[in-house]
């Protein structure tokens, strides 16, 4: 079997599972052949051995009973950043690029964020990668997603100024020491959980509405931040009037930020 007729017969059993039936059968061949995007149509025509012939199907089947593409080939791109991704791990959505985006705008002349509940880390080390003078703290309650922050931080060379903690965020004793807090933290409302059963629920699940973490972390990031500092969360569109009426508790210029599907997905306060 040539690359062509693999992918034509990926692209059709896909079509069961996922509307990008033909994106994501090109990202299994990449992963199969190692190779970027371009170069698997300058390799249509050659024959896949057996070996790979079954690994890529192996892939294929995994993938139509609902299994993650980023599990499958332990990567995803974010903001223009390719991350190891693995399973136990949140994988990141298009909507948090946003977020960084609205961080980024913000962090000119900062020096010190923390980025409550890091994941793989994309959150902190895009920051850090496109903000030179920045230094940032992460942390996590999982062990595998500092693993993977770690990883994914000497991969973009910026380990040297993130400092990582397996822990939960009430723990840290930092107090009015950080510029500016951002998380994306667990705001699916628990009984859509179903929908998503092989990421970590951990990472996912926000109580019966997904407000559940957001008067904790809301009180505890004023505690930690400077005066004149700023909080910047992602949050479930439905609980946007909820944390808005939370930070207001605390914070100033309190703003529900859209994304660019015009949902209420960002709130921002300042100290």
């Amino acid at each position: 079997m040539t690359i062509k007729e693999a992918l034509y017969k990926s692209k059709e059993l896909l079509k069961e599972v996922s509307s990008e039936n033909y994106i994501e059968s090109l990202l299994l061949m990449s992963h199969l052949l190692k190779v970027d995007l371009k170069s698997i149509f300058l390799m249509e025509e050659k024959d896949l051995d057996r070996r790979r012939e079954s690994l890529f199907f192996d892939y294929v089947r995994r993938r139509m009973r609902g299994y993650p593409i980023p599990y499958i080939t332990k990567r995803k791109s974010f903001m223009s950043l390719e991350f190891t991704i693995d399973e136990g791990v949140f994988i990141p959505r298009p909507e948090t690029e946003t977020l960084v985006e609205i961080a980024v705008a913000q962090a000119c002349g900062k020096k010190l964020f923390l980025d409550i509940g890091c994941g793989s880390g994309v959150i902190s080390i895009s920051l850090l990668y496109y903000c030179k003078e920045l230094c940032g703290v992460a942390v996590d309650v999982s062990e595998k997603a500092i693993e993977i922050t770690r990883i994914n931080a000497k991969k973009f060379g910026v380990e040297d100024r993130l400092t990582l903690y397996n822990l939960d965020f009430m723990d840290l004793k930092k107090e009015s020491s950080f510029d500016f807090i951002i998380s994306n933290p667990p705001y699916v409302a628990s009984y859509r959980l179903k929908n998503l059963p092989y990421e970590p629920p951990v990472a996912l699940d926000g109580g019966p509405d997904g407000f559940r973490i957001y008067p904790s972390l809301i009180k505890k990031s004023f505690e930690m931040l400077k005066t004149g500092g700023f909080i910047l969360l992602e949050i479930d569109p439905p609980i946007a009037n909820k944390v808005e009426k939370e930070l207001k508790k605390y914070f100033k210029d309190v703003k529900i930020l859209k994304d660019l599907s015009c949902l209420e997905r960002y709130a921002y306060g300042r100290k």
